[in-house]
């Protein structure tokens, strides 16, 4: 035997196999001269840039020295292991800056009476960076804007 299954060439005993017809073509339906419309999809994407109201967005810049926290109690600032918290109530202000080298990022709180203290973080790159700018800008948004605009009682 050569391993194969079935008649094998050339055998007189193999009974003829009847000549392979072509398979009958199925017979479509022709599509409805109607079809209800099919509803279109949203002209735009679903916006994710406002955060609901009662969203409490957070802020951590850090590098292996140093941190900066922004979140709904305050800012954080901690430096090789010291921290040093202010709360909303007791800031006046807050000021970012790129540091000397343009790879830092500095934010300083101001006190009521005119104080302030400053912290920095090295970033890895520009594009982080960049990245912590608009983040701390988004999140003091809405700390401070609840700030100077709080939400009305209601009646």
């Amino acid at each position: 035997m050569n391993g194969q299954y079935g008649p094998v060439p050339g055998n007189p005993y193999a009974q003829p196999q009847p000549a392979p017809q072509s398979a009958p073509q199925p017979v479509y339906a022709q599509p409805p001269a109607y079809a209800p419309p099919q509803p279109a999809p949203p002209a735009y994407a679903p916006s994710y840039a406002q955060p609901p109201a009662h969203h409490n967005p957070e802020f951590l810049a850090a590098d292996s020295r140093s941190g900066i926290v922004v979140d709904e109690n305050g800012v954080t600032f901690d430096f090789e292991g010291q921290s040093a918290e202010f709360p909303w109530s007791e800031i006046q202000s807050i000021h970012s800056k790129p540091g000397v080298g343009g790879h830092r990022l500095m934010v300083a709180v101001v006190l009521p009476g005119g104080k302030f203290y400053e912290c920095g973080v090295k970033a890895r790159n520009s594009v982080t960076l960049n990245q912590w700018f608009r983040d701390l800008g988004h999140v003091l948004g809405v700390y401070l804007g609840r700030r100077d605009n709080p939400p009305l009682p209601h009646p």
